[in-house]
């Protein structure tokens, strides 16, 4: 059982532009959602699309390529662990949020190439 790792791996995309702020510590960080697609057959065989949002935290070195790339629909795979946060809301409540601490980032490409089918736009990537 020592083999089992906190892992999660997303495609997707930026839900908004991104802002790389700088942390009490002098380190640079993003908190950013980010929106993936699962697609699926139901029980009659109809193919049904939903939309996952999550939210990405991501700090240090990997900050330099979101200030460069980090557009609102950019296209990006990202790797990381899940995290969960408990703090206290306005209204005193607790509150528990589920986030991607990013370990990896690869771009592989910008809003205006958002119709690029994936195995084309990471052919893109490995080009630039």
């Amino acid at each position: 059982m020592s083999s089992l790792k906190n892992s999660v791996q997303l495609l997707g995309r930026l839900g908004r532009d991104a802002q790389v702020k700088v942390s009490q510590n002098g380190v640079q960080y993003c908190h950013i959602s980010f929106v993936t697609n699962l697609t699926y057959l139901d029980k009659d065989k109809n193919e049904v699309s939903t939309v996952q949002w999550h939210s990405l935290s991501i700090w240090g070195s990997l900050t330099r390529v979101l200030e460069k790339k980090g557009q609102k629909g950019s296209l990006w795979i990202v790797q990381g662990k899940l995290v969960n946060n408990t703090y206290i809301d306005r209204n005193g409540m607790e509150q528990r949020k589920t986030e991607v601490r990013v370990d990896r980032l690869l771009f592989l490409s910008s809003p205006n190439e958002t119709n690029l089918p994936i195995s084309e736009a990471m052919a893109a990537s490995a080009k630039s």
